[in-house]
C-alpha cells in the first residue's frame, strides 16, 4: 500500500475541488502547480466542458492594428518599442488605419484589435478623430482598443482621470478595451522587468473604470517566464479572479476571455538576464498554465489558446487542456516582431490561415465555429476543405 504524502494529498484534494466545481484557494492552485501534466489537463477538460459547449471549439476573424510602435515607456522585455527617432519607428496615418480596417474587413473580419506604443506627439484629439473615422467608414466594426498602459498615458498627456477620457472614447466609436499590459500582475515582477511600466494598482483602477462604462473585455492575459515564482503567477490569477468577482457585482460587465503565453525574449534587452527554456520545456510549461488557468479562474468562462507563438500542434492540445478558443486569424505586430527577430517567417493571415485554424480545431476533436467578439457563433465550419484544401498544422 503506498501512502501519499501531505503534499500529494493536497494535489489531490486540489484536483478533486477544481473536479467538483469548488473555488480553489491561491495555496490549492498553487498545488496544481505539481500536479501530474495529464490529471491537471484532464480535470481542466473537464471544466471547460461544463463551462463551454463540449463539442466546439471557436475562433474569429479578427485582426490586431498597431498604430504607432513609438512608445516612451520601453519595457525591457519589448521587441516591438522605438523612441521616436530610432530607424523603423513609424506611426500610421488614420487614412491608412481605415484603409487595414477595410481590409480586414473584406476578409470577413467583424472586429478590430487597435493598440500601440506611448507616443507623446500625439494628441488625446487624435485618438477621438481615428475612432470617428472607423465608424463613419465601418458603422458595423466592432472596435477594441488600447490598453490600460496607454490610458494611463492619456491621462498623463491630458491631466483627466480615466472615466472621463475612457467616457469620450466611448463616445467616439469605442467598443471596449482589452486586458493588455498585465504580464504578471506583482508590482516586484514590474519593477524588475519594465521600470516604468503601469503599477498593478493604476491597471486594475483603470480596468474597473471600463467595467464600470461597460466597455467590452475581449480578453485579459498572463504572461510568463520572466523570473516570476509561482507563488506570483498564482497571486496574478486570484487577483484576476477578484476583480471578475467585483466587476461582475457591481456592473455585471467581466473579462469575457482569458489567455496565457509565454514571453520570448532571446531578442530583447532581458535576454541576457533571463535565460530561455528549452523549447520542449516551454512547451510543458504553457500548456500547465493554460489548465492551471482553467481552474483557478473559474468565473471566466472562454480559455484562449495561442497558436502564433505556440504554433498549431501546441495549440491543439491546449484545446485539450482547457482552451476552448483559438486566438483570432489576424496579424499582430508586437508578435510579429518577435516572430521577425528570430529569423522566422510571420503567418499569413488570408484564408490558409483560416483554414489552418480550422484544421487545428477539428484535429484535437472539436467543431470548428466562427465566433463574434461576444462568443456568439455565426457559423459553424462543415470541415476544413470548406477553407480549401492543403491545410497544414
Amino acid at each position: 500500500m503506498v501512502i501519499c504524502s501531505s503534499h500529494d494529498s493536497g494535489i489531490s484534494k486540489a484536483l478533486d475541488r477544481a473536479i467538483a466545481g469548488h473555488r480553489l484557494s491561491p495555496k490549492e492552485i498553487r498545488h496544481l502547480y505539481e500536479a501530474p501534466q495529464d490529471e491537471l489537463a484532464a480535470a481542466a477538460n473537464d471544466m471547460r466542458m461544463r463551462c463551454t459547449d463540449p463539442q466546439v471549439a471557436t475562433y474569429s476573424i479578427g485582426g490586431n492594428i498597431d498604430y504607432t510602435n513609438v512608445c516612451a515607456v520601453a519595457c525591457r522585455f519589448c521587441a516591438f518599442y522605438r523612441a521616436k527617432n530610432q530607424n523603423g519607428a513609424f506611426t500610421l496615418a488614420i487614412d491608412e488605419i481605415v484603409r487595414r480596417v477595410g481590409q480586414l474587413k473584406s476578409q470577413g473580419g467583424g472586429d478590430v484589435l487597435l493598440q500601440g506604443g506611448i507616443n507623446p506627439d500625439l494628441s488625446f484629439e487624435w485618438y477621438l478623430d481615428l475612432l470617428r473615422s472607423l465608424k463613419k467608414n465601418y458603422p458595423d466594426m466592432h472596435i477594441d482598443a488600447f490598453s490600460p498602459e496607454e490610458i494611463l498615458g492619456m491621462e498623463r498627456l491630458t491631466g483627466r482621470d480615466a472615466p472621463d477620457i475612457l467616457g469620450d472614447l466611448k463616445d467616439a466609436g469605442l467598443d471596449g478595451m482589452p486586458g493588455a499590459a498585465a504580464e504578471i500582475l506583482v508590482d516586484e515582477v514590474r519593477a524588475r522587468i519594465a521600470p516604468t511600466r503601469i503599477r498593478t494598482a493604476d491597471w486594475f483602477r483603470i480596468i474597473d473604470a471600463a467595467m464600470a462604462l461597460h466597455l467590452h473585455n475581449p480578453w485579459v492575459g498572463m504572461v510568463i517566464n520572466f523570473g516570476e515564482t509561482l507563488d506570483q503567477r498564482v497571486a496574478h490569477l486570484t487577483a484576476l479572479r477578484d476583480q471578475q468577482d467585483r466587476a461582475m457585482h457591481r456592473y455585471g460587465s467581466s473579462f469575457i476571455a482569458y489567455k496565457v503565453w509565454p514571453a520570448r525574449l532571446e531578442h530583447t534587452r532581458l535576454s541576457a538576464a533571463s535565460p530561455q527554456a528549452r523549447e520542449e520545456e516551454i512547451v510543458k510549461e504553457y500548456l500547465r498554465d493554460v489548465a492551471v488557468g482553467r481552474l483557478a479562474l473559474d468565473n471566466v468562462d472562454n480559455h484562449r489558446a495561442v497558436w502564433r507563438t505556440m504554433g498549431f500542434t501546441v495549440a491543439g492540445r491546449a484545446l485539450q487542456s482547457g482552451a476552448n478558443d483559438l486566438c483570432g486569424t489576424g496579424s499582430i505586430n508586437a508578435i510579429d516582431a518577435c516572430i521577425e527577430a528570430a529569423g522566422k517567417k510571420v503567418p499569413d493571415s488570408g484564408t490558409t490561415i483560416i483554414a489552418d485554424v480550422v484544421a487545428c480545431i477539428e484535429e484535437a476533436g472539436f467543431r470548428a465555429a466562427l465566433r463574434d467578439p461576444y462568443y456568439n457563433i455565426i457559423k459553424y465550419s462543415n470541415c476544413r476543405s470548406e477553407y480549401g484544401d492543403g491545410a497544414t498544422t
